[in-house]
């Protein structure tokens, strides 16, 4: 292999998968693994399925984005007002300004109180504050809502009507365990993750409050496809994807429940241009550009053996690979990529 999978005579990862829909036309390539291998998709699943999921309940009226967290879930109204709403979850702006890693050593119930009774100090919607708590949050309030848990409420609203077969959480309940990339040497699991989520609060949380909304979903490309060609199908969805939910807080820009115009991993935007998308720390991602319905997927274990230092490198691959794709779709070719 060459080009930058190689990039600095290091691997940037042991197993890859890139799809690309044109208007509906496919094409995947695959790189140490099979079209249809399952990756672990990371916070992807902020995204697919439980940014979804809220745009969906919105569009039916289940669910408003006025909606206060604490009208909801009483464990998060014995120590917030009703000014948080479900808006600053899909935004991710409330001011949770801790990383979700540095609580991996408490219990599951220790987290999720630490989660509910975390003291705001600048008001919701003020701060764009990415991170696990928001989304973990937004999983509960579907839970709450449609009175189910959330892996069966993604299986029945999602990856079924979708005939997404390979997705979902806890892969190795529903296939065999060489289908599975492996994702890290864990030298706090003291393991190698192999269908066990990768993201260390979200697995500690699964021990006890099954799934949560912030990451663990495995995928694979041609499901991930599926997904985002049925989004882009949907005016609503389409409209809410592409308009900026921050456009009053200078120099942010976020869709509800998904990234939007982020040059880290999308590249340079032009004016005019409009791409939403999302990103894993596995170093998954995916892109969409409605106008053109045009759609990249990748999925990889950049986190594999070990983690790196930083997203930098991955980062790039992503975004060099998506201006290209952009440029010139028709004649996109793989083999630049050393692909």
């Amino acid at each position: 292999m060459h080009g930058q999978i190689c990039d600095d005579g290091s691997s940037l990862f042991s197993s890859c998968c890139i799809g690309v829909s044109l208007n509906g036309k496919r094409e995947i390539i695959a790189h140490n693994c099979e079209k249809d291998s399952i990756f672990d998709c990371a916070s992807i699943t902020k995204s697919m399925p439980t940014g979804y999921l809220a745009l969906k309940a919105m569009e039916s009226g289940i669910l408003s984005i006025e909606t206060p967290i604490a009208e909801i879930l009483p464990s998060f109204a014995k120590h917030h007002n009703s000014e948080a709403k479900v808006f600053h979850l899909l935004t991710h702006s409330l001011d949770y300004r801790f990383p979700m890693s540095s609580l991996k050593d408490l219990t599951p119930q220790e987290i999720w109180q630490r989660i509910n009774s975390h003291k705001f100090e600048i008001p919701p919607g003020q701060l764009f504050c990415y991170g696990n708590a928001n989304s973990i949050l937004l999983g509960k309030v579907l839970e709450t809502v449609y009175k189910m848990p959330l892996d069966k409420l993604a299986r029945e609203k999602v990856f079924e009507p979708l005939k997404m077969q390979n997705t979902g959480w806890h892969p190795l309940k529903w296939t065999t365990t060489n289908r599975i990339i492996p994702t890290e040497i864990c030298p706090w699991r003291g393991r190698e993750l192999r269908g066990e989520t990768h993201d260390e609060s979200a697995w500690k949380l699964e021990q006890e409050f099954g799934a949560v909304g912030s990451a663990g979903i495995f995928s694979t490309v041609p499901d991930i496809l599926t997904f985002l060609e049925h989004i882009l199908e949907s005016d609503f969805l389409v409209e809410k994807l592409t308009t900026n939910a921050l456009n009053y807080l200078p120099n942010e820009s976020t869709a509800l429940g998904f990234e939007l115009n982020n040059p880290k991993f999308m590249g340079e935007i032009e004016k005019g241009e409009t791409i939403f998308g999302k990103t894993g720390f596995t170093g998954t991602s995916f892109i969409c550009k409605p106008q053109e319905k045009l759609i990249l997927v990748i999925l990889c274990n950049y986190t594999y053996p070990r983690r790196k230092p930083n997203a930098d490198r991955i980062n790039a691959f992503r975004a060099d690979l998506t201006k290209k794709f952009l440029h010139n779709p028709a004649n996109f070719n793989f083999r630049d990529f050393g692909l």
